[in-house]
């Protein structure tokens, strides 16, 4: 599982009962679409947990009220 694009959407999760998440979202060089690869922080470095290749990538936050 290679990471040669660059990010251009980075995620990072720190779930109240588990290790923190990391998610990267990557143009594909191969086809259209993106990867979104899933990272675990072992205490030391990132590991690649899951990588999963998508069609559409949308964006969108809701105001704070």
């Amino acid at each position: 599982m290679s990471e040669s694009n660059e990010t251009i959407l980075e995620i990072q999760v720190t779930p109240e009962q588990a290790p923190k998440r990391r998610y990267r979202y990557h143009r594909r060089k191969d086809q259209n679409g993106y990867w979104r690869t899933e990272y675990e922080w072992t205490g030391c470095l990132w590991r690649i947990v899951d990588r999963q290749a998508l069609t559409e990538l949308s964006i969108r936050q809701e105001p704070e009220q």
